[in-house]
């Protein structure tokens, strides 16, 4: 599977821009998927969301819509109780024309597992995601998140880390490589920052499914242009058959 480009884009008013809708038209061609972060709305309700959707997909370009809403404990702004943000969720499954939706991973998973199904059953795509803005766990650690987070029953299970060395890195990597070929989900690793530019823009060559890049700021450490990153990514794939 090709590795798919996910522009992000975090609005921080009700209602999307001139200018971020003129970047989605503008770049449209870069990237398959547009992430729109919803944690930093200064009202975070579904009359909102579901205005700036219909801002999106009345646009005269296609892609598929990915709607996250990034806890704090996850590096994001929301501020939601773990209870309100497995409600959003399971409101934002009875959206029409959304395709993906984000679940963070946590340990205890049965009432996450819940949420999963009820965005299954609402005909959308799943990612489960987890961040480490502090370090890199070990490659056992990272294969046991990667196998636990399968556990869950999301389509995508996503890891971003936070590099301090090439070696970290490498490790990321690794446990991308590994978990692509043990796990029948689709997965995804990012070292975050500088450092680990190489597994944004190298993620199809290590098993990746998605690749994350901004279209205007970066709403992650690293995070490219998705028109960079659309630039560069082939060259990761020029030689494979």
């Amino acid at each position: 599977m090709k590795t798919q480009i996910v522009a992000s884009l975090m609005p921080s008013n009700d209602t999307l821009t001139s200018e971020e809708l003129h970047h989605i038209e503008r770049y449209a061609n870069d990237f398959d998927i547009l992430e729109l972060r919803i944690d930093g709305l200064p009202q975070c309700e579904m009359t909102t969301i579901k205005e700036m959707v219909e801002q999106i997909v009345a646009l005269p370009v296609t892609f598929e819509l990915l709607v996250t809403y990034r806890t704090s404990q996850q590096g994001g702004k929301g501020a939601l109780s773990p209870d309100d943000y497995l409600q959003l969720l399971r409101q934002l499954a009875t959206l029409d024309k959304v395709d993906f939706i984000d679940i963070e991973w946590e340990p205890n998973q049965e009432e996450r597992r819940q949420v999963v199904e009820a965005i299954h059953q609402g005909g959308k795509v799943s990612i489960a995601s987890y961040h480490n803005f502090e370090m890199t766990p070990t490659i056992e650690v990272l294969k046991k998140t990667y196998y636990h987070m399968s556990k869950l029953g999301a389509n995508h299970l996503k890891i971003a880390v936070m590099p301090h060395t090439q070696q970290d890195v490498l490790t990321l990597l690794q446990a991308l490589s590994e978990a692509n070929e043990a796990l029948q989900q689709w997965v995804t690793g990012i070292s975050m920052g500088q450092l680990g530019l190489i597994s944004r823009t190298a993620q199809n060559t290590f098993g990746g499914a998605l690749s994350y890049g901004a279209l205007s700021d970066s709403v992650a450490p690293g995070q490219l242009h998705v028109q960079t990153l659309a630039q560069v990514m082939p060259l990761y794939s020029i030689f494979e058959s």
